[in-house]
């Protein structure tokens, strides 16, 4: 399963944003070239205190909308638009407490769930979360403190720096993906042993759980970079050095999942074509995805299926006609059935298994054998559909 979990950062043109998320996600004619009819989503966010050129929800600091909030807000809604870049750009410092309030406030006006926090900028911007020194967003004595009221909002998942070079993380094995975990446990043992940082999951899990300074838990992501480090700016060009067959390959070996960081709107062309090596990247990604080697989708989808097929219990009755399973959550309680789109179960005989939810029978679908012969049966997976 793949995903591309990009920064909003520099994306200074809202109708180069939307032409290429058109491109991404519908068939249309774009000036990027014929859309790839893929599944991905973008972030956001509400504040710019810079003073250089950024869409945000709001008009710098103010709760002033921009032309971007209506656009946010069919992107919210139709889950395009998955992932907070933390609640602005405050690289001079000036974020407070009160900026997280507006922000939720407007999330919760447009019923809108956010899922994804990514935290976004440098020591001056205390808002991020994590337990390291300038990360102030979980620390109950500071005045940017706001986990508490992210938490309430219903966001999940979250980005507190780790990068990784593995292609495939919750891998089974392939000696292509342990060899690069190896290497990487190696370096960051050596060369950053003494960084106050983010660092890589030893054991190349997606999804870490990380204890808060406010005694929270949360569910910590770690983001795929590059396979050996080559990526400079992690821009829209070098997508080129990132979106590579060899890449892409060792993932589906891998049968894992990758978010792979980028800024995608960063240096992004308006009104002229993509550069022709991202665009072969681009075109490549999906002809993985129109094969079915990747289930290219949200950042929010992928991280809710990958916590999903954790945590979910099964309770299983087996008859001589008749084989039902019964879905139970733990410790997700908000979960709705809408959630569970795309679980997967290899069974003896299909036809003759039903899946149930809190007592309801579930439409489910057979599936062909996989490649190792074994059957199974799915909840059916709809695509999103881009609402612009």
């Amino acid at each position: 399963m793949f995903a591309i979990s990009s920064d909003v950062d520099h994306a200074v043109s809202l109708p180069a944003y939307l032409e290429f998320m058109s491109f991404l996600n519908t068939t249309r004619d774009t000036c990027y070239g014929v859309g790839l009819g893929l599944e991905i989503s973008n972030s956001f966010w509400f504040f710019n205190a810079e003073d250089q050129q950024q869409i945000s929800y709001f008009q710098g600091t103010s709760t002033k909308e921009s032309d971007f909030a209506p656009v946010c807000r069919e992107l919210w809604a139709s889950g395009h638009l998955d992932t907070l870049h933390s609640y602005g750009n405050f690289n001079r410092g000036g974020f407070e407490r009160s900026h997280a309030e507006k922000a939720l406030k407007e999330l919760d006006q447009h019923k809108a769930k956010i899922l994804v926090w990514v935290n976004h900028g440098n020591d001056e911007n205390h808002q991020k979360l994590g337990n390291y020194p300038a990360f102030h967003g979980a620390k109950t004595n500071e005045k940017a403190y706001h986990f508490d009221l992210l938490k309430e909002s219903g966001t999940r998942f979250f980005w507190a720096g780790r990068t990784t070079h593995v292609c495939g993380q919750n891998a089974a094995f392939s000696p292509g993906n342990r060899i690069q975990q190896l290497a990487q446990n190696l370096i960051v043992q050596t060369k950053y042993r003494h960084v106050d940082r983010p660092l890589p999951s030893v054991d190349n899990q997606l999804l870490i759980k990380t204890q808060l300074e406010d005694g929270n838990q949360i569910l910590e992501f770690q983001r795929f970079i590059s396979c050996f480090g080559e990526v400079k700016n992690t821009d829209v060009t070098d997508l080129a050095l990132q979106l590579t067959r060899p890449t892409l390959a060792a993932l589906v070996k891998s049968q894992g999942y990758m978010l792979l960081y980028t800024h995608m709107n960063e240096n992004l062309p308006e009104g002229q074509p993509l550069p022709a090596d991202v665009a072969r990247g681009f075109d490549l990604l999906a002809a993985f995805a129109r094969n079915k080697d990747l289930l290219v989708t949200t950042s929010a989808r992928l991280l809710q299926y990958a916590d999903l097929t954790t945590n979910l219990l099964l309770d299983i009755h087996s008859g001589a006609d008749l084989t039902e399973v019964h879905l139970h959550a733990r410790g997700n309680d908000h979960l709705t059935v809408n959630d569970l789109q795309g679980l997967t179960f290899y069974c003896s005989d299909p036809e003759k298994t039903r899946i149930y939810w809190g007592g309801q029978l579930l439409e489910t679908q057979v599936n062909p054998a996989d490649h190792r012969g074994r059957v199974s049966i799915s909840l059916p997976w709809t695509a999103l559909v881009f609402p612009l």
